[in-house]
């Protein structure tokens, strides 16, 4: 974490608790393991050499409470995952609903959030697991794709360009949009899409701006707007009909959905159960 203060409050400390146990530490040790700044602390190669002895001694330590549970056959104990509003908000509640059923000692935390922050999250340990979706860049992340997505773009059955085929992106300028708010990994991939089709953002209007993707499919019902939304949130309203498809080409616009953690699995029986039981879990949008 590159700092006393950090490192003692993720572990329930005193900053000069942290301090004593490194300095008992090396004086053990006869090295230096840290190097003292003004802002933070680097490892020395002393330390570099110990820190991975450490976490290698740390896991298998995990490992040994992990094969006792699975010896007693309880699956249990806290579980923190991140997870898109998309994924947190479709894919997630029966999932949750069915592994609650079968592992009812298991304690899940959920936080709501973008891939970006989730991934900040994995690597900094405060997140077991992460559910997220578009590409995964940090190599240091291991993921295995669980859902395929389509993002469809949306009008009121009133709007005048339900009546035009095809459309050009030059149509869509003509109307105000109903945008998910700005940092979601949605607006990136409408920023990403505006900006593959030689959009240029500025002649965009934007009537509105909301963070709750069932809102946007309502406002985009009243009129408000045109969208862009997960087919996983509008496949209730286009089964109504209370929505109409945009098509600007044949080409559909697609993403995926990931399983994500720092490792090649969960460090913890829970979350080792979880994400087997995720990855066979039938993800589909009845439609």
């Amino acid at each position: 974490m590159k700092s006393f203060s950090k490192a003692a409050e993720a572990k329930f400390m005193t900053q000069s608790a942290m301090s004593h146990l490194i300095k008992s530490l090396e004086d053990e040790l006869g090295v230096k393991l840290l190097i003292r700044h003004a802002r933070n602390v680097t490892p020395t190669p002393a330390g570099r050499i110990f820190f991975k002895h450490a976490k290698q001694i740390l896991d298998h330590y995990k490992k040994m409470g992990n094969d006792i549970f699975t010896h007693v056959h309880k699956v249990k104990g806290p579980l923190s995952i991140g997870a898109s509003t998309t994924v947190a908000t479709y894919l997630l509640p029966q999932v949750f609903y069915d592994f609650a059923k079968n592992y009812p000692e298991v304690q899940i935390e959920l936080s709501v959030s973008n891939t970006e922050m989730i991934i900040d999250n994995l690597i900094e340990g405060k997140q077991e697991i992460g559910i997220v979706e578009g590409n995964i860049k940090n190599k240091i992340i291991f993921c295995e794709e669980i859902a395929d997505d389509e993002i469809f773009i949306i009008a009121s059955d009133v709007n005048p360009l339900t009546k035009k085929h095809p459309l050009t992106p030059d149509d869509l300028i003509t109307q105000p949009f109903v945008m998910p708010e700005t940092g979601s990994d949605m607006r990136k991939f409408i920023d990403d899409f505006f900006h593959n089709t030689n959009i240029n953002t500025d002649d965009i209007k934007v009537s509105m701006t909301i963070g709750n993707p069932d809102l946007i499919v309502q406002m985009v019902q009243s009129g408000v707007g045109i969208s862009f939304v997960s087919k996983w949130s509008v496949f209730k309203a286009i089964k109504d009909d209370s929505v109409k498809l945009l098509h600007i080409s044949d080409k559909k616009l697609k993403r995926k959905f990931y399983l994500v953690s720092i490792e090649q699995k969960p460090s913890t029986i829970a979350g080792i159960t979880f994400w087997e039981f995720l990855k066979r879990f039938r993800l589909f949008v009845p439609f």
